[in-house]
């Protein structure tokens, strides 16, 4: 099971990447994130509604939207499966029920995206009598009449050129991760780039493992894919630094209380000198003086 944090942070970096990969339409739509239906706990992962129905989609991976487009991501160990199929025609029922101004279901569009191809659900849709087409290598459009027409976009297979969507994987190219890199460092919106640094969070997570990354942490195009490390070795250079600074401090400290304990040596050493000359000129004086009691004996 994947580790809970990196868990979560791959919904909110598919939705920064899916806004990426429709740029080119970006005044024309408008997308929230983690869309609540009425009062109930369940959420849509992504909704996309153009501002005007007929608004022709420039990305591909817009190309069958309408009006009301929903979208639900998996994570590459997540499971892409007829539940999740049936879930999300309960959203997509849910969403016509409670949200005004859905005039039909023929509004919405439902898509499902995945880095692996979910072969046993296409085959069970197969069956159910819809028509898959492959609009584009990983892009599959499926339709059925009086139904909700519905996509399903395997980001494994996608062409180079949706290299945000393509982007969140363990699997990342070498090629990919400086295309990324170097838009990164040419963003100066905020709101871009801000969307565009929870992408790359993600993505310096998933592949900080790479021999050909790691070569790459202490380049200006790339250190922005490893942000989180370095600031985790210069908090651990802080810390050490104090700890130097603390253990200089001991040390000068105890330089002090030595240099204060050699000076009193010295003080008692000049002492015990002076002492031994007194010792030896009382010496002195009681030989003279046995000296000259031996001369008054003799007489």
């Amino acid at each position: 099971m994947e580790h809970e944090t990196l868990k979560n942070q791959y919904h909110p970096a598919f939705c920064g990447a899916m806004t990426q990969e429709l740029d080119a339409n970006r005044n024309d739509i408008e997308c929230t994130e983690e869309y609540n239906l009425n009062t109930l706990p369940n959420k849509i992962d992504l909704l996309i509604v153009k501002k005007l129905a007929n608004t022709l989609m420039v990305s591909g991976l817009g190309k069958i939207f309408r009006k009301w487009n929903l979208i639900e991501y998996k994570s590459p160990r997540q499971s892409l499966n007829k539940d999740t199929y049936y879930r999300s025609m309960g959203y997509a029922y849910l969403f016509a029920a409670y949200t005004e101004g859905v005039a039909s279901m023929e509004e919405l569009t439902l898509s499902f995206v995945r880095e692996g191809k979910p072969v046993k659900l296409l085959g069970q849709l197969q069956k159910q009598g819809f028509t898959i087409t492959k609009y584009e290598p990983g892009i599959y459009h499926i339709r059925k009449t009086d139904h909700v027409d519905m996509q399903i976009i395997v980001t494994g297979e996608l062409d180079p050129k949706y290299v945000w969507i393509r982007s969140l994987t363990r699997k990342l190219t070498r090629e990919d991760a400086e295309y990324l890199a170097q838009r990164t460092c040419m963003v100066s919106d905020e709101v871009e780039k801000n969307r565009i640094m929870t992408i790359m969070d993600l993505v310096s997570k998933l592949n900080r493992n790479k021999e050909w990354m790691k070569e790459w942490k202490g380049m200006g195009a790339f250190r922005d894919l490893f942000k989180e490390e370095f600031e985790e070795k210069d908090k651990k250079i802080t810390e050490l630094n104090k700890q130097l600074k603390k253990r200089d401090k001991q040390l000068q400290s105890k330089d002090e209380q030595l240099q204060s304990k050699d000076e009193q040596l010295q003080h008692m050493d000049a002492q015990l000198t002076d002492e031994k000359e007194k010792n030896s000129r009382l010496q002195q004086e009681i030989d003279r003086l046995k000296r000259q009691l031996n001369k008054t004996a003799m007489f």
